[in-house]
């Protein structure tokens, strides 16, 4: 292997030692000396300074202390930089730097450069994946003229790309992004292809790239080959294109896979699920339940179709099968086929709706600002009739769903799923009470919880999206007001607030065994259950001091006269053939039904995962193990180590080997490409913020185990096994994954907690570095305190 040309050092010492080699960038001039020699002379220090030209200007004095950019710890951001704009101003900068470094050592040193100004953009690259170490090229910029914009951590529209290693340069998303990937190709050249590089850079006002800092990047992950890597992205877009090929009954153009979208994945099992929760999901819902449920509901037929795909373990919702089930079945083919295509495209011109699909794209039912929505179909090309043909399609299925008794029949459905007797369906030998006895008696709880339980959520949760669009639109016509729709959804008795109340009122034993099947991560075997670990999740001692839920101990909401008689014109105005009574209450009986559907079929879904680990402990395989197996093979369990064995150490090595692959991957959470697999830009968000609430608190971040007692907290992937937190006196919520509807929207507003949810990936880690937040949900506006 060829030897490295320039050798990393502090700071200074490494920019000192790059200046005359570098080709694709520029660094700056400067000038560095240590402690000690400052201590030494400096007068002479300071005429020195002075007989550099660049010096007559303003000057940067910026921080190279002996414990930055090191191989294990690169403190970034931990020491000051001080800009000194006159000569008099570079003495008190320069202890100003000094002091920041707390106990100094002689030898760190104080760098100093022209101040660099009237930038057109900067950020920071690595020259690996830092989660993985997987040999992406990661850059992330602003184009603000503030060349801390990123690293500042401030409030600043921020630009995400990936690269693979091996990408050519005009493959970049932006050719500012090639520049600084041919920086960090140059800079591999001089320091060592293995070096895991940290760079910082800007643009000058001239479009110059100017490097501004290099360090090593601190990744405790092993080194992955560029040929190991290239294969497994050759073998995901080889996946990718053939999920793009037309598909039989989804229609549309052209294909669209998403994270966010419809049943997210991304929320509900994580970006990188593993084998067990990725095929539960897929059991319980996107296999076959979510096609029935809508098909039910008057919505287009796509049984058979499955809406999940996953591209080397990473899970998408197949878009285009999506918005294809949001068409009532009674639009003719070839207008659904134009619409579902217009959708399509609409997406992809606008990525970050990728979570809103339902509410800012397509058109799936008819409430009270439909008749607006359609007329924008105008300027796409869809004449007055076809629009008239959708309206009466879409205000018949309305009609239908509301007057009639589907909704009410999947409350009445969630009721029997305890009362199933799967007995029979028990292997030979195999005890009918025994949930761990086999693996053919948890497949077979998992069946019954797919007829009894997802079944019917997955259509109250339809009906559900239903009920709070016409909410959102009472309140845009002024019939509601912001504080009758919380008083609304208070007063509705969801499980947040009851939680609370029951924390308060019930002893440990009765309240465990109503709450206690719940776990953080609902499909993950390795989330422990709330009566496994009850004291991580709640603190006993404050029972007592539980504040009254805002809303959740008022009377339900009703309508005042006035309100009621204005509802009524609507109705009328939209040809819907219900009254007000109707409708408020399929909005009370849906919201809830769904909420509470989730609480019922998770616990048998709870009970099966619990089955599942005593089924493995049998043959010696511990949690860990069995998140590696799929349904399939736990479906082929018997009960008996000796042969239960060798099928468990065959399928937990398959599967472990797949996650392997998918924690070395990246790609955008909308996919409508296989180039995507070498190179993209994550879409900007759009975060939904929930209340109209403010607070500000210091930063609690739940997965590494941060206490949330009156803090802001910050979850990736938030779904309703999070409600533990709601009993710990929270003051804001954030979650990287989400949308308005989902389950923690809901519960957010129940409470009156200010919430950002489904901040995007970007904004979430960016504010997971902060220290205090302050989160104004009104303003739509999350700053960094500290």
């Amino acid at each position: 292997m060829k030897a490295p040309l320039v050798r990393l050092g502090t700071k200074a010492e490494t920019l000192r030692r790059l200046r005359p080699l570098m080709t694709t960038a520029r660094v700056l001039p400067l000038m560095h000396f240590t402690l000690r020699e400052w201590q030494d002379g400096p007068d002479r220090l300071l005429a020195e300074l002075r007989g550099h030209g660049w010096a007559a200007g303003p000057v940067m004095v910026r921080s190279s202390a002996m414990t930055e950019d090191t191989g294990t710890d690169s403190n970034a951001g931990r020491f000051r930089s001080v800009p000194a704009r006159s000569e008099a101003e570079v003495v008190p900068a320069l202890t100003e730097v000094f002091a920041s470094y707390g106990r100094a050592d002689a030898d760190d040193q104080i760098l100093i450069q022209p101040l660099l100004e009237h930038v057109q953009a900067s950020g920071v690259a690595f020259s690996c994946d830092p989660n993985s170490g997987a040999p992406y090229r990661v850059v992330n910029w602003s184009g603000t003229d503030q060349t801390d914009a990123v690293t500042g951590g401030g409030q600043t529209e921020l630009h995400i790309s990936y690269g693979a290693a091996w990408a050519g340069q005009d493959e970049a998303p932006d050719p500012r992004v090639g520049a600084v990937w041919a920086l960090l190709t140059e800079l591999h050249g001089l320091l060592g292809e293995r070096q895991r590089l940290d760079i910082e850079f800007a643009f000058s006002d001239r479009g110059e790239l100017i490097l501004l800092q290099v360090r090593p990047l601190a990744v405790r992950k092993a080194v992955l080959a560029v040929d190991t890597h290239r294969a497994t992205l050759s073998d995901t877009a080889a996946r990718m294109a053939e999920a793009i090929r037309p598909r039989s009954r989804v229609l549309g153009h052209r294909a669209v896979f998403g994270v966010m979208p419809d049943w997210n994945p991304a929320e509900m099992i994580g970006l990188r699920p593993r084998p067990l929760a990725l095929s539960l999901y897929r059991h319980l819902v996107t296999d076959r339940v979510w096609a029935a449920a809508r098909t039910r509901y008057g919505y287009r037929d796509m049984t058979g179709v499955r809406l999940m795909v996953e591209f080397s373990g990473l899970p998408y919702i197949d878009v285009a099968a999506s918005l294809t089930s949001f068409v009532p079945r009674e639009v003719p083919d070839d207008l659904a086929d134009r619409l579902v295509g217009h959708w399509l495209d609409e997406l992809v011109a606008k990525p970050y709706l990728h979570d809103k699909i339902e509410s800012h794209i397509a058109v799936s039912a008819w409430t009270f600002s439909t008749r607006h929505r359609l007329e924008a179909l105008t300027a796409a090309g869809f004449s007055a009739g076809e629009r008239d043909q959708l309206a009466g399609s879409l205000r018949g299925l309305t009609n239908d769903l509301v007057r009639g008794p589907l909704w009410e029949q999947d409350v009445a459905r969630l009721g029997l799923l305890n009362v199933i007797d799967i007995g029979h369906l028990h292997a030979a030998g195999c005890g009918a009470h025994d949930v761990g006895c086999c693996g053919p008696a948890l497949v077979a709880q998992l069946d019954v919880c797919a007829s009894y339980g997802s079944g019917p959520f997955a259509a109250l949760a339809r009906a559900a999206f239903i009920a709070t669009d016409f909410l959102e639109d009472l309140v845009d016509e002024g019939i509601l007001s912001l504080d009758d729709r919380a008083r609304f959804i208070g007063g509705l008795g969801l499980v947040a607030s009851e939680m609370r109340r029951d924390l308060a009122e019930l002893d440990r034993p009765d309240f465990l065994k109503r709450y206690g099947h719940l776990r953080p991560g609902t499909y993950d075997i390795l989330s422990p259950r709330y009566d496994e670990t009850p004291e991580r999740y709640f603190d006993w001692s404050a029972k007592d001091s539980l504040k009254p839920v805002p809303h959740g101990e008022e009377p339900p909401f009703e309508l005042s006269g006035g309100q009621r008689r204005r509802v009524e014109a609507l109705l009328v105005r939209e040809g819907l053939k219900f009254d007000a009574s109707r409708l408020m209450d399929f909005l009370a009986t849906a919201i809830r039904g769904r909420e509470h559907g989730k609480l019922a079929f998770t616990s048998v879904l709870s009970d099966v995962l619990t089955g599942a680990r005593r089924l493995g402990e049998r043959s010696g395989h511990g949690v860990d193990d069995l998140s590696h197996l799929d349904v399939r093979t736990l479906g082929a369990l018997t009960g008996r180590p000796g042969d239960d064995g060798p099928v468990l150490r065959a399928a937990v090595t398959r599967g472990r080997e797949a996650h392997a692959v998918s924690r070395t991957v990246v790609l955008p959470p909308l996919v409508t490409d296989p180039a995507n697999v070498r190179s993209f830009a994550l879409p900007q968000i759009r975060p939904n913020f929930v209340t109209q609430g403010r607070v500000t608190a210091r930063v609690a971040r739940i997965d590494a185990g941060d206490s949330p007692d009156g803090a802001i907290v910050l979850v990736a992937s938030a779904d309703p096994g999070y409600d533990w937190l709601f009993t710990r006196g929270i003051s804001g919520l954030v979650t990287a994954f989400g949308g308005a509807n989902s389950h923690m929207a809901i519960r957010a507003l129940e409470l009156g907690i200010p919430a950002v949810i489904g901040a995007g990936a970007a904004l979430f880690d960016q504010w997971s570095q902060a220290h205090v937040l302050e989160l104004d949900a009104a303003g739509g506006l999350v700053t960094v305190i500290a």
